[in-house]
């Protein structure tokens, strides 16, 4: 899937870069409340990148990415799994 990254972002910006790239829209378009699904990222989408991420280390559940689908949530997520 195009923009679908396999690694783990290890910063906010990248966060947003990639979530940009599957959204489509620029990653300067993204704030950190904002809610991804109003943005046009749909739970399918969310649930590949997620797992992506789990393959590559990421330890948080997959449902709390999905329970509060913000930047600033997933950040805390990713940097504090």
């Amino acid at each position: 899937m195009p923009g679908m990254n396999k690694t783990i972002p290890q910063t906010p910006e990248e966060l947003r870069e990639v979530l940009a790239g599957l959204i489509g829209v620029e990653p300067a378009d993204i704030r950190d409340d904002s809610v991804l699904f109003e943005l046009g990222l749909d739970s399918v989408t969310a649930l590949m990148l997620i797992n992506s991420w789990r393959r590559a280390g990421l330890s948080s559940p997959s449902q709390e990415f999905i329970d509060a689908p913000t930047v600033g949530h997933w950040w805390n997520l990713i940097a504090t799994s």
